[in-house]
């Protein structure tokens, strides 16, 4: 009985690290407005002509990447979002590399 129960335990503290390193299938890939979404944000405020709108517009970038850090990605996308708006730039949905955000009046927005 003995012997038993300490191969179970050894059985389950030999699994633990492999329990403990993997990350969820979900947390691997990376969700887009945490990824795409931001990285618009970033470019946006980067590529901005008034300093004050690209100051606010990274204030809400801030804290949109702390919102992802939280797994919060919701709420993180509507301070991207919020910061674009600031610019006065539209998302650009299905980015690849060759695409980045651009200003309302070049996609024929309002």
């Amino acid at each position: 009985m003995r012997n038993i129960t300490s191969a179970i335990l050894v059985g389950l503290f030999s699994l633990a690290p492999l329990v403990a390193f993997t990350a969820p299938a979900a947390a691997q890939s990376a969700d887009y407005r945490c990824a795409e979404l931001q990285a618009q944000a970033r470019t946006a405020a980067a590529n901005a002509t008034d300093a004050d709108q690209a100051q606010r517009a990274r204030r809400f970038i801030s804290v949109g990447q702390q919102l992802c850090e939280a797994r919060a990605e919701g709420q993180a996308a509507r301070q991207f979002r919020s910061a674009l708006r600031i610019l006065g730039v539209a998302e650009v949905r299905n980015a690849d590399a060759s695409q980045i955000a651009a200003t309302p009046a070049a996609t024929g927005g309002n």
